[in-house]
């Protein structure tokens, strides 16, 4: 995982370019339970690539509710392509790029869902299975049929190399996965993903909208881990420009509208951090600090101001996916809502607004966690939303 930048008033970290990690080590995939999942999804009797193919398309679909479960999968299908690889005969040709496609995404996916420590070798590993593909794709002499496989290839490797340039730093900072340079500078491989990415999705190939989304959250991600508004802006604004894409076919994608949200939390926290290294740099310079603490009150400074905005942006993003999401709203969605209106309280003038918009902070982090109670999803409060929680309830 990349390094998760802090979040002023102690706040939930915004996640980076791994999704949420798996702690417990899960038992070897349930072969029984893969074989179902094969049927289900219609594979032909025999085709070893098709099963695997359906592994990992099954693994995709269950990574967001339930992330154990998915680990399972994705070991199933790189356990499953590595077999087809070392028993494929010497005389034959080699698998077709699709193959190397669905090994390579697998390995990818399976490091995201592993420790961090875990991620540079699968990241080696995938991006070695995935060059395959492009190789076997230049070895085509009839290539049509395999143009759409080689862009998505091309994807994937994008993906892999948007998550192995936050790894390129010295050894503290390869731990926080933060990018390493005084200057704040764009890694050339972060630069050639998103060229990579461009060339691709404005091509001929198509993707879900959840593949989509998924791009525009890694891309999105990776820009948090830099500390200098240029440098994040340059991926955030990449980011809100394909899930705005998606909006335009899916108007009521509430999981656009939600990565749109926390694009502009992520900047608001951006103004908040400026925010409260300019109160720092001012109180070191003023004699009477309460003279000026009594100034702060009457008005928003610009650094808050920006902040603010940002983040009204961001609660009215996230209001739009919960209601276009009803009954499917994730407890995520609800907290990222209730870390805004908590921002949004620090930032306001007047008390009783503030405590009208804590309450209503609280409110969403319960739904939060009823939500996730009623559908038995496995989900922890981010610890500053938990510590707000208990200290509000200590002081009712």
């Amino acid at each position: 995982m990349g390094a998760e930048k802090k979040r002023p008033r102690g706040l939930a970290a915004q996640k980076a370019a791994k999704k949420a990690k798996v702690v417990e080590e899960p038992q070897e995939p349930n072969t029984n339970n893969a074989q179902t999942v094969v049927i289900d999804k219609v594979v032909e009797e025999g085709d070893e690539m098709g099963e695997a193919a359906a592994l990992f398309e099954s693994a995709v679909e269950k990574a967001e509710k339930d992330p154990v479960g998915a680990l399972q999968l994705l070991r199933g299908t790189v356990h499953e392509s590595d077999r087809i690889l070392r028993n494929w005969p010497e005389n034959e040709t080699r698998p077709p790029p699709k193959f190397y496609l669905t090994y390579g995404s697998a390995l990818y996916e399976l490091g995201r869902l592993t420790e961090d420590e875990e991620f540079e070798p699968f990241l080696e590993a995938a991006e070695e299975r995935l060059q395959d593909g492009l190789d076997r794709f230049e070895e085509l002499t009839e290539k049509e049929n395999d143009l759409d496989s080689a862009e998505k290839i091309r994807i994937a490797m994008a993906k892999v190399w948007i998550a192995k340039s936050q790894f390129n730093n010295d050894d503290d900072n390869k731990a926080s996965g933060a990018v390493n340079n005084a200057e704040d500078n764009i890694p050339e491989l972060a630069t050639r993903a998103l060229d990579t990415l461009d060339k691709a999705l404005n091509g001929t190939v198509e993707l879900k909208p959840t593949a989509l989304i998924e791009i525009a959250s890694i891309v999105q991600n990776h820009g948090d881990l830099y500390s200098n508004l240029e440098s994040q802006n340059k991926f955030r604004d990449w980011a809100e420009k394909l899930l705005k894409r998606v909006l335009e076919d899916d108007a009521d994608n509430s999981r656009a509208l939600s990565e749109l949200g926390l694009g502009k939390l992520s900047l608001a926290n951006y103004w908040l951090e400026q925010a409260d290294e300019q109160r720092d740099d001012d109180e070191e310079n003023e004699e009477n600090e309460e003279e000026e603490e009594e100034e702060q009150k009457k008005e928003l400074s610009k650094e808050e101001q920006n902040a603010y905005d940002a983040i009204i942006q961001a609660k009215k993003y996230f209001e739009q996916a919960l209601s276009k999401a009803g009954d499917e709203a994730q407890p995520q969605t609800y907290a990222d809502l209730a870390e805004a209106l908590v921002n949004e309280a620090n930032l306001v003038l007047s008390e009783e607004e503030q405590n009208k918009l804590y309450q209503t902070a609280v409110q969403h982090i319960k739904d939060a966690k009823s939500t996730a109670e009623k559908n038995s999803i496995e989900y922890n409060l981010p610890e500053g939303l938990q510590s707000f929680l208990e200290e509000f309830e200590e002081q009712e």
